[in-house]
């Protein structure tokens, strides 16, 4: 029977329970067509028909999902929170997908209204049904639970959740990639870098076109550091720099030329590095920290090519801008050994001194106090 006979129909009917069958099943007609704005005029019918409690509730958590679908989340909330309160799991005619249905839409509106605690309560209180519910469903809820998780920082049950969820997902559906991203992200922060790196590339090869690709390079580079693979940190830094070139995106750069030439230094490619440390000078640097940041590479780097008078001009230029910034345990054993190799004994002690008040357990400090001052 098609919709029209169907709307025909319940027009001749008069007995309760046969009108809700039939407006549930126009309702479902229109819903199955994306056309929800109809859907919800049929399902607000039924529900104002509908006995009080699971049935009705029933009706008004369908209505609330319409609601939701067309945008609608003052209705869909108010739908949804009414329908939450009519649903009894002890009571006659409890539908376990409506009640795990109505939890998760009420969980994705907190999410979106910034309130994880109550999205993720409610989400939990939807996975207690998630069985009953359809494959997208079920795959969504729980990256949607994992997501709140990461919010809180519980990083091991993200990834239990994302974990169980990508079970549920087909390989060839395109939001697989977010997945990804979340799995490396997590992973990244309980110091697992390895699978971190693992997820992080999975994106890249599922989407050559991901929407946040320059993140994924980043983060591929930063695992790699990490694991100390700094050529293949190299590698991932430089693709980044070609898509920012590509991108001529305003955005400074020092902060990418500083990564490079790091690699580069950590792989003894002393010109190379040096040669970025030039090229992320000319960026637009507000900071001083990040300057002195950059500027610290070219003592680092003469001093691994020998020459040490330059070592210690750019050393001495570079404290001058900052003498607090992140790789700043680099350049002081660097700038101590190049005034040793100079024979300045005054300065090589300082610079050992201050190493050993800073940095007293890192191995190039325990290196300097082995030389003769």
């Amino acid at each position: 029977m098609d919709v029209k006979q169907l709307e025909q129909t319940l027009a001749t009917l008069q007995n309760v329970q046969d009108k809700l069958e039939v407006l549930d099943e126009i309702a479902a007609h229109y819903y199955e067509e994306d056309d929800f704005q109809k859907a919800v005029a049929y399902y607000q019918q039924a529900e104002k028909m509908a006995p009080e409690g699971n049935p009705r509730a029933y009706y008004q958590g369908l209505e609330g999902i319409c609601f939701f679908l067309m945008n609608q989340d003052e209705k869909a909330y108010l739908a949804l929170t009414g329908a939450k309160e009519m649903l009894h799991p002890d009571k006659k005619d409890f539908d376990p997908e409506i009640c795990g249905l109505v939890h998760y839409f009420l969980g994705s509106l907190y999410e979106y209204g910034e309130q994880n605690d109550a999205s993720l309560e409610s989400r939990l209180e939807a996975s207690k049904y998630v069985s009953h519910l359809h494959d997208e469903a079920q795959w969504m809820l729980l990256a949607g639970i994992s997501r709140n998780y990461e919010v809180q920082g519980d990083f091991s049950k993200a990834v239990k959740f994302n974990t169980e969820a990508i079970t549920l997902i087909s390989r060839d559906d395109p939001e697989i990639v977010y997945i990804f991203e979340s799995l490396g992200y997590s992973h990244y922060e309980l110091g697992e870098f390895d699978k971190a790196l693992e997820y992080f590339s999975q994106v890249l090869q599922a989407d050559q076109g991901f929407e946040r690709q320059d993140e994924i390079y980043f983060n591929i580079g930063l695992c790699n550091r990490r694991l100390l693979d700094f050529s293949m940190a190299l590698d991932s830094y430089l693709k980044l720099l070609e898509l920012k070139e590509l991108q001529d995106s305003p955005e400074p750069l020092a902060w990418l030329y500083i990564e490079i030439a790091h690699c580069y230094y950590s792989l003894k490619e002393f010109e190379k590095s040096v040669e970025m440390v030039e090229k992320g000078l000319k960026e637009s640097i507000e900071k001083k920290d990040e300057k002195a940041e950059i500027h610290s590479y070219l003592t680092n780097n003469f001093h691994g090519m020998g020459r040490f008078e330059e070592a210690v001009k750019a050393g001495e230029k570079t404290l001058k801008i900052s003498d607090d910034f992140h790789s700043i345990e680099i350049i002081l054993p660097n700038l101590a050994l190049s005034y040793h190799k100079l024979g300045n004994i005054e300065k090589f002690k300082h610079y050992r001194d201050r190493c050993n008040r800073d940095f007293p357990d890192l191995s190039w400090t325990k290196q300097l106090n082995k030389l003769e001052a």
